[in-house]
């Protein structure tokens, strides 16, 4: 009988975040909803608000599946915003 370590050595990815905007103003904000419950209130409440303190330009909605990671080509328009909002509802 042989016995093998079932445990795989961890791995690390570097990343960088994103660099900061410096003002909303004039920007497009992405809201991208993972359409669970409330998902779609809770970003309209944040359209709201952002409306309310900031000139932006507009905004761009979207959607996510809350159990897998997209790829790339998935995103849809998120290349048209300035900055992304994700909501998580439940």
């Amino acid at each position: 009988m042989k016995l093998v370590n079932p445990v795989v050595a961890a791995s690390t990815v570097g990343a960088q975040l994103a660099p900061r905007l410096s003002s909303l103003e004039g920007t497009t904000i992405g809201l991208w909803s993972n359409a669970k419950l409330n998902a779609d209130e809770l970003l309209g409440a944040c359209e709201a608000e952002l409306r309310s303190r900031h000139d932006i330009a507009g905004v761009v909605r979207g959607g996510y599946h809350p159990a897998r990671v997209l790829g790339g080509h998935e995103w849809g328009a998120v290349d048209l915003c300035d900055a992304v909002i994700l909501t998580h509802g439940d």
